[in-house]
Formats: structure tokens, sequence, C-alpha cells
């Protein structure tokens, strides 16, 4: 038998092959898979995870395969096209990919560990940029179960999710060459301990990318969001500013490798839609000002740091 990664992120991953959701609890999972198992399988299917994430392939399955997909929703991350089905999520995902590609970081024949991954949006992309093997941890359920159907159509063995946080997970003794940790720093009461617990678990060359929402330099060294409320986003605790962030990097003895500028998210690359039809960025900015957050605070800039231990 192969091991994945390593013989403990085996041992924990995979029991969650053959059910996606182990035993979890939550009265939608039969449906949930009911829905799964109706995906019909493919026969010489085309996949591409380099320019998108689709898959293209003949069948008189008109129309079925949306159908399922679509009760699977809310789409969060994305797009995915299977054949004709586009699933337009709410965040176009491809837009934070192409800003990390900027950066020229290798994934070839990478480990990689991608820690609240989400529906796996970005974890195939990275197969798609040679990566060898990819464990995704997520704890929200019907991402896994969106996961689950993407990967019934692409059918990798070299990618697979775990429906829990990192700190349930057990880990201990493996080693990532990479570690992806975005849109998370700013959910953790303990900024530091998140960061530290990613570390731990990095190769001695490992690289951490970590993408955050980044505050004004006159909050100093964090907006702080009262109730923790921030862009109709909650738990919120702590969006620091750029200089906060290197301080905390360099406090950690974390070495900063590159960065990107910062980007503020639009209406382009996070709105609602067919596939995640509720509330989504047009109710995150005052409506008379599109600078600021219904809260009063600056409206959200991201960007991407790449770290690595200090020797």
């Amino acid at each position: 038998m192969s091991i994945f990664i390593s013989e403990e992120v085996e041992i924990l991953s995979h029991q969650y092959i053959d059910n996606p959701f182990g035993n979890k609890k939550d009265k939608r999972i039969e449906g949930w898979l009911q829905i799964l198992n109706e995906l019909p399988k493919l026969t010489d299917a085309k996949v591409d995870l380099i320019d998108e994430v689709s898959v293209d392939y003949v069948s008189n399955h008109k129309g079925q395969i949306g159908e399922l997909l679509l009760q699977l929703m809310p789409w969060r991350k994305g797009p995915f096209r299977i054949n004709d089905t586009y699933i337009d999520s709410e965040w176009d995902s491809g837009k934070k990919w192409e800003r990390f590609q900027q950066l020229n970081i290798d994934l070839k024949d990478k480990s990689i560990l991608d820690v609240g991954s989400g529906n796996g949006y970005y974890a195939f992309r990275m197969l798609g940029m040679g990566a060898d093997k990819i464990l995704c941890l997520e704890p929200n359920l019907i991402h896994v179960s969106q996961f689950s159907a993407i990967n019934h159509f692409i059918d990798s063995g070299n990618i697979r999710m775990v429906p829990e946080r990192l700190e349930h997970t057990g880990i201990a003794n493996t080693n990532f060459d990479l570690i992806f940790s975005m849109g998370l720093l700013y959910h953790q009461r303990n900024p530091e301990e998140h960061l530290m617990e990613l570390i731990r678990l990095l190769s001695k060359k490992g690289q951490l990318i970590l993408e955050t929402i980044i505050a004004p330099e006159e909050y100093g060294i964090a907006l702080e969001p009262d109730e923790g409320r921030y862009a109709a986003m909650p738990n919120v605790h702590y969006v620091h500013s750029d200089y906060e962030c290197k301080s905390i990097f360099d406090e950690l003895d974390l070495k900063l490798i590159a960065e990107t500028n910062s980007v503020m998210t639009n209406h382009e690359e996070q709105r609602k839609t067919k596939w995640m039809p509720f509330k989504s960025f047009e109710s995150a900015l005052d409506e008379e000002n599109k600078s600021m957050t219904v809260e009063g605070y600056p409206a959200p800039r991201r960007k991407f740091y790449i770290l690595e231990r200090a020797l």
C-alpha cells in the first residue's frame, strides 16, 4: 500500500476515502451522500487543472449533473466547469490564484497542507501546477460535499480532504514542503499560535503561503472590529496592518521571502450568483461610500506573504 504523504496522514485521511464525512453528525449528510451516489461515472474525461478546474466528456447526462450539483449550494469557491455545467461560485477564486502565481512559487513534486481549504478549488489548481500530494483540512461539511462531487469527476488520488480543524487532527510527525493558510489569520483569537502550529509542520526548507486581509497603517498593530464583525463577516478578531504582520514574522523567526501588493476586493471577485444566492460582498460595503464597510471600517485589502523558517 502506498503511503499518502506520511504514515500518520495516511491513517488520518484513508478513513474518509469511502465516506467523506466519517462519523460526523449532521442531518444533511444523508442527502449529500444520496446526491454523490447519483453523480454519473464519466469515461474518457479530459481534465484541465492548469487554466481552470474543468472536466470535458461525451455523455448523455444533459442537465442531470447540473441539477445535482446545484443542490450542494452555496458554492463559495470556484468556478468549476463540468462539461456544459458552469458552477459560477460566489468568489472568482481564479483572481486570487493569479495573484499567487505572480510570486513564482515552485509546486512541482511538493507535499502540501491546505488548511481551511474550502471546497478544494485551490488544491485542484495546485495539482495543475505539479504538486505531488495535497492534504486539505476543512471542517465545514458542505464544502466537503462539494469537494467530493468535483473529485468524483476529476478522480485524483493525489488529493484528500479531512473534515477537521488542524488542532484536532493529531498530526505531529509530518513535515510538509508547502503549507497554505488563506483567509484564516483574521479569524484567529491567537494569530501567533496559529502561525506557530503551521511552522511546526513545515519541512526544514519548507514555505508557508499566508494570505490575509491587511488594515491601513493608521490602525497601528491591528484593526479590532466591534463584536467581531468586519465586512459583514463574523468572528473577525484582528485585521493586522502590514507593519504588524512583519513584526509577528520577526518574533516567530520567520523570513519573508516574497509578498504581493495589497489588492482591494471588488464586486468582480466576490458577488452573489445562482450558485450562491445569499448575501455577499454587496452587503459588506456602505451604500454611500464603497471604500468603507457597513461597520464603518476601511474596505478589505488582501495580500500574500511567502515565509520560511529563519536558519
